[in-house]
């Protein structure tokens, strides 16, 4: 079975720094699969990814995927809780199998088609007020309508917290998730007190001077600045949609959304222009006019 087989990899513009390290590296991947697997592999040769470069029903292209012993590995990176992270993963493997069986080969013949075995991890790095454990399983069960007891079939998600602080061990044994680690907590610190870009700009220098991902930063620098403002206001979309979304599609859910949106980006953006151009790239906020988001940006 030929990983590449049909599987296109993902070559397209970097839009998350997750993906930029694990999923343009095979040696920064392989040391995250010695870390998770307490494993020693260090042959190039072995691994291929198999990463999808399109996947239609999903606004995101999934972050690392890869073949190593015979182990069909999907890594993604999350920052904001998700509950529906094993019916995704699901939906994500569905294709990449489909994808890696030989042409001829017939899922109605008497033979048995042998598949990768599949693990799913996912690495969070959000509030500790929605995961504060060092590692969770999420279970597809848990969002099936019905339950007969019987656990006839599961699917799971393994989620590892990769906040700063979280599952030393496993920093240890992999530097470039340790050191990405370090400077996320750096961009959260300098937030809470700069405008988005402002902390950035600070988080890079700093980890620069301090050894911190800094051959890597000092390289790609602009394109990492881009990428982490572009992952912000997707996550601050998504914690405002998720604490709204049993009123979404009502009104009033929608004005508490959006006031909620509001609120948090005239903390971080430098003035109303660039907050109401952010404010209406958000599918639920897309039309609302100026009047109405200056409604609560004077508040």
């Amino acid at each position: 079975m030929n990983a590449n087989n049909g599987v296109k990899v993902n070559r397209k513009v970097k839009d998350s720094l997750f993906r930029f390290l694990f999923g343009e590296s095979k040696e920064n991947a392989i040391s995250l699969y010695n870390a998770v697997n307490n494993t020693d592999y260090t042959d190039v040769e072995d691994f291929e990814y198999t990463t999808l470069e399109d996947v239609i029903y999903m606004k995101m292209k999934n972050d690392v995927s890869f073949v190593l012993d015979a182990n069909l590995n999907l890594y993604e990176h999350q920052a904001s809780y998700n509950p529906n992270m094993p019916l995704r993963g699901f939906m994500y493997f569905a294709d990449l199998y489909r994808q890696l069986i030989k042409d001829g080969e017939s899922l109605y013949g008497k033979r048995l088609i042998k598949i990768p075995t599949p693990k799913y991890i996912v690495f969070y790095n959000g509030s500790n007020d929605d995961m504060a454990e060092e590692q969770t399983e999420l279970r597809l069960s848990d969002s099936f309508e019905t339950k007969d007891g019987s656990n006839a079939y599961e699917w799971t998600a393994t989620m590892i917290n990769i906040n700063s602080g979280h599952n030393k061990a496993l920093m240890e044994k992999c530097r470039i998730l340790r050191e990405y680690s370090l400077f996320i907590a750096k961009i959260k610190l300098y937030g809470r007190t700069n405008d988005l870009r402002t902390a950035v700009d600070k988080a890079v220098t700093e980890s620069i001077k301090e050894g911190i991902l800094k051959e890597f930063l000092e390289k790609h620098r602009r394109e990492v600045v881009n990428m982490c403002l572009t992952e912000f206001d997707e996550i601050k979309y998504g914690e405002i949609l998720r604490e709204e979304g049993r009123e979404e599609g009502r009104e009033e859910g929608l004005e508490q959304g959006l006031e909620a949106l509001v609120d948090s980006l005239k903390n971080f953006l430098p003035d109303f222009e660039s907050l109401y151009a952010t404010v209406t790239k958000n599918e639920a906020f897309k039309n609302v006019s100026r009047e109405q988001v200056e409604k609560y940006y004077k508040l």
